[in-house]
């Protein structure tokens, strides 16, 4: 039982093995030339803006009044006032129009 298992995965080892270039050669395909470019040809590239609109990691939609809520919760008296009265009118009572 074993045998029929181990002998198909030894022969795709042998062929690996022997279709492996040297280790000093380096193809004009292998992912290794294409990691460097040439100076030209990185200046021609364009650089894509962000979108800092996105989070990168999960792709979700950022609330652009995040930043202010979160400086609204490190202040217990704002804090305690956006749980009565919301979060907008406490940021605007402590801290001036949101």
């Amino acid at each position: 039982m074993r045998l029929p298992l181990l002998l198909p995965l030894l022969a795709l080892l042998a062929l690996g093995l022997c279709r492996r270039a040297p280790e000093g050669s380096v193809s004009a395909d292998s992912p290794r030339s294409e990691a460097f470019v040439s100076k030209r040809a990185s200046a021609e590239m364009r650089r894509q803006k962000r979108n800092y609109a996105y989070d990168s990691v999960y792709g979700a939609v950022r609330d652009p009044l995040e930043a202010k809520r979160e400086v609204c919760e490190f202040n217990p008296a704002c804090d305690e006032l956006a749980d009565h009265i919301g979060f907008q009118e406490a940021y605007r009572r402590y801290y001036g129009f949101v």
